[in-house]
């Protein structure tokens, strides 16, 4: 998955009134093969109620439970990774696992109990993806023919979606059996002084920064659920498709990526596209994102509010996917 997700405001559909103050809000999409993050705050009323704001939980004690077998206790994270985060991250390095059923426990001394489970599906069995660039309207976007095979013993629910993740390049080189950073002034003026030296080549790899920018994305298929969102003439966080449509079946479907975000020399990045398999309190959940035009996926400013989910005795979402993915380069990496 994209690292664990977070909601953004959506002032204008979701009224407070909606909400308690003090409940403890989940807003986790956990993935199978990445590891554990889960988003845990505590929801307080601001500016005479009209809107929610979350506020960091760090005094809570968070169980999570696999196939009702194994337990993990995850733990708050201080890195700087999250200290922007409305929501306290609990951690542990544990991976998600697919076709797997997760269960929650968060004990707050104050706010009690709250709990949730989901399962993970199975990975989707993405058989292609064709791509070309073109004209969509007035637009410069990416076409992408996608084409997977349905279960028919499983219930499974489809969401596309494509981001663009900050990468930077790390440059590096090895000498004498040991790595060396070329990024460094030590280890520049180093290479200067060795790079003649048999075995010794300047070498790179590209790490992610854990900093996304969502696509938006345009489909013409009548038989997605965006068709009875919006007007398939309007572009789409994410594009849905439910089980009574594909079961059982090898489904194709298009969708139009636009290219807007694909090259920017201050952000430079890959393009991520994915095929999720998602559980289905999940899939209801970012449909009712998507009916409203919310992002669930950015990090907010200050301000947030939630619609109802899965999780007891409070509020947000602990919703469970497995994905394939197709990575494209459109900016230049030195």
């Amino acid at each position: 998955m994209i690292p664990a997700l977070l909601l953004c405001a959506c002032k204008k559909h979701f009224s407070s009134d909606q909400f308690e103050d003090g409940k403890l809000v989940v807003l986790a999409e956990i993935t199978a093969l990445d590891s554990v993050k889960i988003p845990i705050g505590k929801t307080i009323k601001v500016e005479n109620g009209s809107l929610i704001r979350f506020e960091k939980v760090n005094d809570a004690t968070v169980t999570l439970t696999e196939t009702n077998t194994m337990s993990w206790i995850l733990q708050p994270n201080y890195s700087l990774q999250y200290v922007n985060n409305p929501t306290s991250v609990f951690t542990n390095k544990k991976r998600f696992k697919a076709n797997t059923t997760y269960k929650i426990e968060i004990n707050h001394p104050t706010l009690g109990l709250v709990q949730a489970s989901t399962h993970i599906p199975l990975f989707p069995r993405l058989l292609s993806v064709d791509t070309i660039s073109t004209n969509y309207h007035g637009k410069e976007v990416l076409s992408a023919t996608i084409t997977w095979k349905d279960s028919l013993n499983h219930e499974e629910y489809y969401v596309i979606e494509a981001v663009k993740e900050q990468v930077r390049n790390n440059h590096f080189f090895y000498y004498q059996g040991k790595r060396y950073s070329y990024d460094t002034q030590a280890g520049r003026e180093l290479y200067e002084t060795v790079k003649n030296t048999p075995g010794v080549t300047l070498l790179r790899d590209t790490v992610g920064l854990n900093k996304f920018t969502r696509l938006y994305l345009h489909t013409e298929d009548d038989q997605s659920d965006n068709a009875r969102i919006d007007k398939l003439t309007n572009p789409f966080r994410r594009i849905f498709f439910s089980d009574a449509v594909c079961n059982g079946i090898q489904y194709t479907t298009r969708v139009f990526i636009d290219k807007q975000f694909f090259v920017d020399p201050k952000q430079k990045g890959r393009v991520r596209l994915q095929l999720k398999s998602v559980s289905k309190e999940l899939y209801n959940y970012l449909k009712l994102y998507e009916k409203y035009k919310t992002d669930f996926g950015s990090v907010p400013a200050n301000q947030l509010v939630s619609p109802s989910g899965n999780v007891e005795n409070g509020l947000g979402i602990f919703g469970g996917s497995a994905k394939r993915e197709r990575i494209y380069y459109f900016d230049v990496l030195l």
